[in-house]
């Protein structure tokens, strides 16, 4: 079985590339409901997936990692609600989205509803601030390069590394045939078995309410490497990432087949990777893993925990309906 690589990540990684246009500047506002408010504009016109841009954020949220996506949500606009009492002190703002599609590393994806996504905010010293685990970026449709943000979610761009490609790329330098599966359909493959000890070299999977929104490889009982857009590759400890924490083990796929022909790959990341072990093999009787992610629906997705953002999507007929 051939070793894992090692790679440095030396520049952040950074989409800005695949916005139409400049972003204009954003409005500061104070308060809970401002707080949101501004959040949701910045995110809508791309900063948060802009390295130049993203230190805005750090002063209105708590997660300290925005993880590399590779999808977001297209949208044609947003209303932001009132403030509502909520535990600890904390406020609830409801955001209604007028969704219109996604991309992914599986490319575009049209679909017309609206989301609700719920934000938690408290009042820390600090001032406001918005609570974790943060949602996926919600971008204007017409602001998007869709085709080349298609391309860099599939196979990363010069200094961008989705975190489902960083996983499915270091399994590959492993020696291992592995599907590449999207980071919100890791846990409904059949690339990947649950298991409740883990071990190094397993998926290490982040849930907002039920859905993965993050994912890196466990390289030792406490330390996980991933990749972020404002940090690069990094090593943390398991809790730097906001959610209920899922552990995947690879369900061990066929050997690459033998052929003079080089088979076509994706370049090769500058990253720092996990330490990739030989996973524990599953029951012979175990599916060989399917090629090729299929389309993530969007569900209606029920409120758990206690923080953080949370999501419900109402669908509405498309333009020109009866």
């Amino acid at each position: 079985m051939p070793a894992a690589r090692r790679w440095w990540l030396t520049a952040p990684l950074v989409v800005c590339a695949a916005l139409a246009t400049a972003c204009p500047a954003v409005a500061v506002e104070s308060g809970p409901q401002g707080i949101v408010r501004q959040f949701c504009q910045a995110d809508a016109f791309g900063r948060r997936v802009s390295l130049r841009d993203w230190p805005q954020f750090i002063s209105i949220v708590e997660w300290p990692f925005e993880p590399a996506w590779d999808s977001v949500l297209l949208i044609t606009g947003y209303s932001v609600g009132s403030p509502r009492a909520a535990e600890g002190g904390a406020l609830d703002v409801d955001v209604d989205y007028a969704v219109v599609g996604q991309v992914s590393a599986l490319g575009l994806e049209t679909n017309v509803y609206v989301e609700t996504v719920t934000f938690r905010v408290h009042a820390p010293e600090q001032g406001w601030r918005i609570v974790g685990p943060p949602p996926p970026p919600h971008i204007f449709g017409s602001r998007v390069d869709i085709e080349a943000l298609h391309r860099s979610f599939a196979y990363g761009a010069l200094n961008f590394l989705p975190d489902s490609v960083f996983i499915w790329q270091m399994f590959r330098s492993a020696g291992w045939n592995v599907a590449f599966e999207r980071t919100a359909d890791l846990l409904n493959g059949t690339t990947y078995r649950l298991v409740e000890k883990p071990q190094a070299g397993d998926v290490v999977v982040y849930l907002r309410d039920g859905l993965t929104y993050h994912a890196g490889l466990l390289e030792a009982e406490n330390q996980v490497a991933s990749s972020t857009l404002n940090a690069g590759i990094v090593r943390t400890p398991v809790d730097a990432f906001g959610g209920d924490v899922r552990y995947l083990r690879l369900i061990e796929p066929e050997p690459e087949p033998t052929s003079p022909i080089a088979r076509p790959t994706r370049p090769a990341p500058s990253a720092t990777p996990a330490v990739v072990k030989k996973p524990t093999p599953a029951p012979k009787t175990a599916k060989r893993a399917k090629h090729g992610a299929q389309p993530s629906a969007h569900p209606r997705v029920k409120r758990t925990g206690k923080v953080g953002p949370r999501v419900r999507r109402t669908p509405v007929a498309p333009p020109g309906s009866p």
